[in-house]
C-alpha cells in the first residue's frame, strides 16, 4: 500500500513539473494590441424590427451595459492568447469571426490539442437568448458566467481564476483598457468577465437581405418568398406527429428559440437538466456555417435538411428533413439571412493580428 502511495505522489509531481515546463516554455506574449484611437462605436442604432426583437428578449443585466470602452476590453481579452495555460489558444480561436464566431470543425482543440467534448457554438446574437443561459445545455445562467467558463476548462484554455487575474495583471496594456472601461486600474475575474459578455453581447447581425427586406429596402425573389412562407407555416412532422413550423423553435426576427430550452431531445445523452434536451441555435448565418448541432455531426444546413438532424423521428425531436420540393426555396430563404459584414467588421476583429 505504502509503495502504492508512493508511485501515486510521483506521478502527481511529474505532472506538476510538466505543468510548470510547459508554463517555463511558454513565456508572455508581451505584444500589446492595436486599437484605434477612438473606441469603435458598439452602440448602432438597430433597425425598427431589431429593436422591437431586442426589447422582448434582451439578457443585458442593468450592472453590466455595453459600453464602448468595456466591448473594446473584452475584444482584446476575447483573442488574447495569454489567457490559456501555455499561451496558444484564446476565445476567438473556436469563435473565429470569418465564421460567424463559429468553428470549421466539428470538434475543437484547445490548449493541449485536445478535443473538446461539443461543438463550438456560434457567438452571434447571444443578447437575444431571453433567458440568458448559456452553452448547448444552459448550464450557465448569465452571458457573464459562460464568458469564464472556457477559460477554466481542462480542455480548452486550463487556467483558474486566480492564474486569470495574475496573467492579466501581468500585462503591461490591460491597466489603461480597465481604466477606461471600469474607471479603475484593479483588474479581478468579475471586470474580466463583464467586458468579454459586453463584447459578446455586442456582436449582432442585423445587416442581411433579410434585414433590408423587412425594412422596406429590398424585396425577396419568388423563391425566397415561397421559403420564407414555408418557414413559418409548414409543419415539421416528429416523433409526436406534427410538429410546430421551424419559426416555432427559431423565432423572427434574430431566429432564437422563444422558449428557455429547445425542444430537441438526443437518445443517450446529458443535455439541459440532465434531459437530453439542448438549445435552439440562431439560425442567422446558417448558410455559411459548418458542422451543425451540440455534436458537430451535420455537415451544413443543405445536409440537415436533406437527411435530417440527429434522432429526426424520435419522440420529442422535429425531423428537420423537408420535402425535396422545399429544400430550395428554404435554403433560398436561409441565405437571406446571411449577414457578410459581422465578419469582416475590424470592431470584431483580432487586435493582435499583424
Amino acid at each position: 500500500m505504502k509503495k502504492l502511495l508512493v508511485v501515486i505522489a510521483s506521478i502527481s509531481l511529474l505532472f506538476q513539473n510538466c505543468a510548470k515546463t510547459d508554463e517555463a516554455l511558454a513565456p508572455a506574449l508581451t505584444a500589446g494590441p492595436t486599437l484605434p484611437g477612438t473606441s469603435y462605436n458598439y452602440l448602432v442604432p438597430f433597425p425598427a424590427h431589431i429593436q422591437t426583437a431586442l426589447a422582448a428578449t434582451d439578457n443585458t443585466p442593468a450592472n453590466n451595459p455595453i459600453t464602448n470602452d468595456g466591448a473594446t476590453l473584452g475584444r482584446v481579452l476575447f483573442y488574447d492568447r495569454n489567457l490559456s495555460l501555455n499561451r496558444t489558444v484564446s476565445c476567438g480561436s473556436c469563435h473565429k469571426q470569418a465564421l460567424s464566431f463559429d468553428d470549421n470543425v466539428a470538434l475543437s482543440r484547445g490548449f493541449n490539442n485536445a478535443l473538446t467534448t461539443r461543438n463550438s457554438m456560434s457567438l452571434l446574437n447571444v443578447r437575444f437568448y431571453r433567458s440568458g443561459k448559456m452553452f448547448w445545455d444552459e448550464r450557465s445562467a448569465t452571458v457573464e458566467k459562460q464568458a469564464l467558463q472556457p477559460i477554466q476548462n481542462h480542455l480548452e484554455m486550463g487556467l483558474t481564476l486566480a492564474e486569470l487575474e495574475s496573467r492579466v495583471n501581468g500585462l503591461s496594456y490591460y491597466p489603461a483598457l480597465f481604466q477606461k472601461a471600469f474607471g479603475s486600474t484593479t483588474i479581478d475575474s468579475v471586470k474580466i468577465a463583464r467586458s468579454l459578455a459586453q463584447f459578446e453581447r455586442s456582436i449582432v447581425t442585423y445587416q442581411s437581405k433579410y434585414d433590408r427586406v423587412k425594412q422596406g429596402t429590398d424585396s425577396f425573389t419568388s423563391l425566397e418568398a415561397q421559403g420564407e412562407q414555408l418557414f413559418l407555416t409548414a409543419p415539421r412532422g416528429g416523433g409526436g406527429g406534427p410538429a410546430p413550423a421551424c419559426a416555432g423553435c427559431h423565432t423572427p426576427p434574430m431566429f432564437i428559440t422563444s422558449t428557455p430550452a429547445g425542444p430537441f431531445a438526443f437518445p443517450l445523452e446529458s443535455g439541459i437538466n440532465g434531459q437530453n434536451r439542448f438549445k435552439s441555435g440562431s439560425l442567422r448565418n446558417i448558410s455559411t456555417r459548418k458542422f451543425l448541432f451540440h455534436s458537430g455531426n451535420v455537415a451544413d444546413v443543405s445536409a440537415m435538411l436533406k437527411a435530417g438532424s440527429p434522432g429526426s423521428g424520435s419522440a420529442g425531436i422535429p425531423a428537420h428533413a423537408v420535402p425535396p420540393a422545399d429544400v430550395a426555396a428554404l435554403l433560398a430563404f436561409f441565405t437571406t439571412l446571411t449577414d457578410e459584414s459581422i465578419t469582416t467588421d475590424p470592431k470584431f476583429s483580432d487586435p493582435f493580428k499583424q
